[in-house]
């Protein structure tokens, strides 16, 4: 099951893509200063307006690198 902090973000991102308030932002990484990209939400207050992230884009291939949900438990059964 998806934690509820998770489920709460997955939510804000769907309302943010909503309305509109949502963002790709190229970041870096404070710990080796390389490129990452971001995807954040906007929360606009008045004039000013801060930028949430709520979700980091894969470098790699995504299918090499996550098991389906399906496949989880016979994976961790090997572990």
């Amino acid at each position: 099951m998806i934690p509820q902090p998770y489920r709460d973000n997955f939510d804000s991102l769907n309302r943010a893509f909503g309305d509109g308030a949502a963002c790709l932002l190229e970041c870096h990484e404070r710990a080796t200063g390389r490129p990452v990209y971001v995807i954040c939400a906007v929360n606009r207050r008045g004039p000013a307006f801060e930028l949430v992230p709520v979700a980091r884009l894969f470098d790699d291939n995504p299918y090499e690198l996550l098991s389906p949900p399906i496949e989880a438990p016979a994976q961790a059964a090997l572990d």
